[in-house]
């Protein structure tokens, strides 16, 4: 019954495609497979996510490195700036030293050329005076009684060498002077053109180190473009991954589904009075879930239900179905507030998740006699009654009593 039950709830739920016929253990196998399934698709889920994560992290860290490389460079570029400014101030200077030297290199020729030029005029005065008889220099008075006591070639002779000596020694302080101021200008040239190569040399470490930073920042760049590729390609197989596990989710519920209707269709079978009426009926409500195998409304599991499950309003009185002792009252685990009453020959009825329990252990209770209200206590989805009839301590369906 319930495979044909099962077959028809999957015909309706897939609409008029043509379904081959599945017992209980082919839907139980199908809904473990899909489960299995689902469970895969989480872990892929998560195990991609968790990559997702790092690789987002690595992201992160390299868009930190990038910033970093962009502020060496940029240090890199001022320092050059810095180090170019020096530099053209010191081949300014350099120019202006040099400049200087020329200057200073022309006036020691022009005053060389003119001691040479002052021997030569002194020369020229020495001849014409001589030739004339008059005074050597217009600056130098002759005493008449020493040239008349000397020869006048002589004279002229002495007369021309004290001249070019005086001269000569004129200049030669002056030609002195100069060459000193050529040689510190000299000096001075040779410190700024060490302080260029100098500038150079740091010119050189900083052009290096630029380079270096501007290389470390392209590479950071394509390690970030990869990574961003990464991250993309890791979402793009996250989403359908999760599609994958929706698909999967839609087919577990259509089979549980399949299974409950199977399930209801039994019960409805079961509700016929088909029972031998030994027992009262504890509620006047419907069953709403038989005796039998089903899909657990809590854990989901497909899993044996040991009663009926009979409707009723929160607070509808519960009625015993027969007359005997009452051997447990109180909280029986997820059957919540339980009543069991043992009828003798072996026979125990079970009344559970009641919101209030009317009797106490040890009392003897008559069939129809009120011990308990409808409720919902332990592990229950709403108000109703959990029926179990035990035959020895085994589980039978109540169906066959009421």
């Amino acid at each position: 019954m319930i495979r044909r039950a099962l077959l028809l709830a999957l015909a309706h739920l897939l609409g008029s495609a043509v379904v081959a016929p599945l017992s209980d253990a082919e839907a139980n196998s199908d809904l473990e497979r899909v489960r299995e399934n689902i469970a895969e698709n989480r872990s892929r889920i998560s195990s991609v996510a968790s990559e997702r994560s790092r690789t987002a992290r690595r992201l992160i860290e390299t868009e930190e490195a990038i910033i970093a490389a962009e502020a060496d460079v940029a240090a890199a570029g001022e320092e050059m700036a810095v180090v170019r400014i020096l530099l053209d101030e010191s081949e300014t200077k350099l120019a202006d030293v040099q400049a200087a030297l020329v200057q200073q290199l022309e006036k020691l020729a022009s005053t060389r050329q003119s001691q040479v030029d002052a021997r030569e005029q002194a020369q020229d005065w020495v001849l014409e005076a001589y030739m004339s008889g008059g005074p050597v220099q217009p600056s130098v008075a002759f005493d008449a009684a020493v040239v008349s006591d000397v020869s006048v070639g002589v004279m002229y002779l002495e007369v021309l060498s004290e001249h070019s000596s005086a001269v000569a020694d004129r200049y030669d302080v002056l030609i002195a002077e100069e060459l000193e101021i050529e040689a510190d200008i000299r000096q001075s040239e040779a410190d700024v053109i060490e302080e260029i190569a100098g500038i150079e040399s740091l010119t050189e470490r900083y052009l290096a180190a630029e380079a270096a930073a501007q290389a470390k920042q392209e590479e950071l760049e394509l390690a970030y473009q990869e990574l961003e590729t990464t991250v993309a390609a890791l979402e793009s197989e996250i989403e359908q991954f999760e599609g994958e596990l929706a698909a999967f989710q839609k087919e577990e519920a259509s089979i549980r589904a399949a299974i409950a209707a199977a399930a209801a269709d039994q019960v409805v079978s079961t509700q016929a009075p088909t029972g031998s009426g030994q027992l009262v009926r504890p509620v006047p409500g419907r069953v709403s879930s038989g005796f039998g195998m089903r899909v657990h409304p809590i854990t989901g599991q497909n899993r044996m239900h040991n009663g009926l499950d009979m409707d009723g309003a929160m607070g509808d009185p519960i009625k015993a179905a027969k007359g005997g002792t009452v051997i447990l009252s109180g909280v029986k685990g997820g059957y919540g507030n339980t009543v069991m009453i043992d009828h003798g020959g072996g026979m125990v009825t079970l009344y559970a998740h009641q919101s209030k329990i009317g009797v106490a252990n040890g009392e003897s209770v008559a069939a129809g006699q009120v011990i308990g209200y409808v409720g919902s206590t332990g592990q229950s989805t709403g108000p109703h009654l959990h029926f179990e009839v035990r035959i020895n301590g085994q589980p039978t369906d109540p169906a066959r009593y009421l």
